[in-house]
């Protein structure tokens, strides 16, 4: 076989993949197997959960990028643009048992338990905070009241954050940022060669350049031989509010972020 018919062969074959409407993989035993794949290559950023990891909440009924069996099986494979959700190079057979299990987990909490819970706490008050003491629209942006409010650039846009994050894990993020910090947003830091020290997060990075967006979303551009170090801790650019917040604020912050599902439909 030619490499290009093996090309055309392939399209074809994800073409056919995602004209699928429904799963064709639903038994126990494709749900057994969609369970091992998940595990492999899944559960680092969801958890075996479905809401434990970093990564969007699964054990949900809410899916940003559309619920059928189409949608995510497009989703698996193709993965999601300007996110870590990179797309698989799994076969079509796999990836629709690995959504088979995914299904599972959906089924696996009632209606309450889907989504972020807002109490304790008092999600008014907590929305004061995050325009205010907690000053969160400095780092970040987000859909509220229906209109994207914020421009920060710095961090992750927070507009879905109650439809797939679960409240232990916001309340974490707050108190621990380090603990789990997506790739793109992790800390660089570098010393020049006449002995500037610049942190920042990493925009792009070659052989010879590293590009940097500092605070104040400036952005820095260095010759690799102008550096006299470059280090990449795994380390958030998001400070921890242990001790910006009491044990009442943090309830309150984190029911107002509960709240935070996309403005309305």
């Amino acid at each position: 076989m030619t490499i290009r018919c093996f090309v055309l062969l392939l399209a074809a074959s994800a073409s056919w993949a995602q004209s699928r409407e429904t799963n064709p993989y639903t038994s126990p035993k494709d749900v057994a197997e969609g369970r091992r794949l998940y595990a492999l290559f899944c559960v680092f950023c969801h958890g075996m959960d479905g809401a434990s990891g970093r990564g969007a909440r699964l054990a949900s009924t809410f899916r940003r990028h559309g619920s059928s069996d189409r949608d995510q099986y497009r989703v698996i494979a193709d993965g999601v643009s300007g996110t870590e959700m990179s797309g698989h190079f799994l076969g079509e057979e796999e990836i629709w048992k690995i959504l088979a299990f995914v299904r599972t987990l959906e089924r696996s909490v009632t209606a309450s338990a889907a989504v972020c819970e807002a109490r304790p706490g008092d999600a008014a008050a907590g929305r004061k905070l995050f325009f205010g003491k907690g000053a969160c629209l400095s780092c970040h942006s987000a859909t509220i009241d229906g209109r994207v409010q914020g421009s920060g650039r710095l961090g992750p846009d927070l507009s879905f954050l109650g439809a797939t994050r679960a409240r232990d894990h916001l309340a974490e993020s707050l108190t621990d940022p380090d603990r789990a910090v997506a790739g793109a947003y992790r800390q660089v830091r570098m010393v020049t060669r006449s002995g500037e020290s610049v942190t920042g997060i990493r925009l792009s990075e070659d052989e010879y350049t590293v590009h940097l967006m500092i605070r104040g979303e400036q952005i820095r551009s260095f010759l690799k031989a102008d550096l006299k170090s470059l280090e990449r801790p795994a380390e958030s650019f998001m400070p921890s509010y242990r001790t910006v917040f009491s044990a009442r604020e943090m309830d309150d912050i984190t029911s107002y972020l509960c709240t935070l599902k996309g403005g309305p439909k």
